[in-house]
């Protein structure tokens, strides 16, 4: 069963390979992601399977993945928060062999630095190091001919310990922020001000992120200010009352999906000033897959159709919908519906790309067919102006070809009745030139005398000689009065 699994992973990877030829100027990312590297014996730990489309549209991915049997089992693989919205071949595990199979798919393209495609949870079962690794992979770009954008595949290692070693391993401490020590505060007789924050992998508050990574965050400390507190957390407003020290910068750990709160707050002699509360909100995950409709359908005649679109998103929400004909941008909208610009017969590929308040897209496709509009209509019979005047010369055509036919045919008759009257009228003379001859015996029968017979033979011979004549002048007439 192993090998035939592996065997539709790397015939699944040898088709789409088929179709690049020649490196894009693009590239995706497999990643796997886990929030610690160091477990004992009998903990449970979950590894995300990301995707970086790195700005291009995606709309399929598959992946082997390999652990060491000795030291992980896998417990449960859950795709339900999986941007995939089908599968070619359902996630499937080897506990046996160590690996882990999925190919999947979606409808529309997706794109986004941090796409969720697959949830893997393990269980340690031995002790050791363990490289969690991709052993094959592709990542499929939405661009109609199945281009393998894979340029990464980045695994993860882990370290498993004994029970007795995890009791003997003193947690690590939090890092503290680098202290100011040697600084003198300059009293002001009022509360600290505001900090103003700077954070450079999220620098507005206003904006939406899809950004996962430890920032730093950094502040001016005014000469009067002798502690500082910090919070990170989903609360709106919190109220910090616990000094940490005298520093200018922290850093904090990778966010999650959702809305999260920096709060930072001054103390001097007087006491606590004000506290910045700075928003950070984290979108990783793309809209969801939509479909894109013609309201006079797929094939109309009308030039300048409307189409309607619709999607959801969290947690930022749509931010605006872009819109493409044959790969030209006709607008953007915040809208859900559309007229488009007159359109030329034939077919037309729209696309319409959702993109939230982070960055992330989701697109889809919808091919609409303009036909040529009615030459004429007669009852439920409707004729564009190119079918009439095909089917004008079709017509056209036979006609000519009938009355060829016709005329071949009148032409082949009357070359016959030709024959014949040539036929018959040789004949006709044939016989007065016969009858001539025979005078001239008929007058010996009966006693003509000489002379007689002489001037009978005279004229016998100019009727013999006239027939030849007039026989030959008719004959002639017949060909050329035929042939006008």
């Amino acid at each position: 069963m192993h090998h035939i699994k592996s065997f539709i992973v790397y015939f699944v990877t040898g088709i789409i390979s088929l179709f690049v030829v020649a490196l894009p100027a693009y590239a995706g990312t497999l990643n796997l992601i886990t929030d610690k590297t160091q477990f004992a014996i009998g903990d449970e730990f979950s590894v995300d399977v990301k995707i970086d489309s790195e700005g291009v549209g995606i709309n399929a991915a598959q992946a082997s993945i390999n652990f060491p049997v000795g030291v992980l089992q896998e417990k449960e693989t859950d795709k339900t928060n999986s941007v995939f919205s089908f599968w070619l071949q359902e996630p499937t595990v080897d506990n046996s062999a160590g690996e882990v199979l999925f190919i999947g798919g979606s409808s529309s393209g997706l794109t986004g630095k941090t796409l969720q495609a697959l949830r893997i949870t393990f269980k340690v079962v031995g002790s050791g190091p363990a490289e969690i690794s991709f052993s094959n992979g592709a990542i499929t770009a939405a661009d109609g001919n199945g281009t393998n954008v894979l340029s990464a595949m980045k695994g993860l290692n882990i370290t498993s310990i004994t029970k007795q070693e995890a009791s003997r391993v003193i947690p690590a401490p939090k890092v503290p922020p680098v202290q100011i020590i040697k600084r003198i505060a300059v009293p002001t007789g009022k509360i600290p001000a505001k900090p103003a924050l700077n954070i450079p992998l999220y620098p507005s508050s206003d904006q939406w992120y899809d950004s996962l990574s430890p920032f730093i965050v950094q502040w001016s400390l005014p000469s009067d200010v002798t502690g500082v507190a910090t919070a990170l957390d989903q609360q709106p407003v919190f109220d910090l009352k616990n000094s940490e020290g005298l520093f200018d910068n922290k850093t904090f750990p990778s966010l999650s999906d959702g809305v999260w709160y920096l709060h930072v707050r001054f103390k001097n002699d007087v006491g606590w000033g004000p506290v910045t509360d700075y928003k950070i909100g984290i979108d990783t995950a793309p809209p969801l897959a939509f479909d894109v409709v013609s309201h006079e359908g797929n094939s109309t005649y009308v030039v300048t159709p409307t189409i309607s679109f619709e999607t959801k998103d969290q947690p930022s929400g749509i931010d605006f919908y872009r819109i493409l004909v044959d790969g030209d941008q006709a607008t953007s909208t915040i809208l859900t519906k559309y007229t488009l610009s007159a359109l030329s017969s034939g077919n037309h590929i729209v696309s319409v790309i959702a993109e939230d308040k982070a960055g992330n897209k989701t697109s889809t496709n919808i091919t609409i067919k303009i036909r040529e509009n009615a030459f004429f209509s007669v009852g439920t019979l409707t004729m564009t102006q190119s079918q009439f005047f095909v089917i004008l010369v079709l017509v056209l055509i036979a006609i000519f070809g009938g009355w060829w036919y016709s005329y071949r045919r009148w032409e082949n008759q009357l070359e016959r009745r030709i024959v014949v009257a040539e036929r018959d009228v040789g004949d006709t003379f044939n016989i007065i030139s016969e009858d001539a001859e025979k005078i001239i015996d008929v007058a010996k029968v009966n006693h003509v005398s000489a002379k007689g017979l002489n001037e009978i033979g005279f004229l016998a011979k100019k009727i013999s000689e006239k027939a030849s004549k007039t026989k030959k002048y008719i004959i002639d007439n017949i060909r050329e009065l035929s042939q006008r």
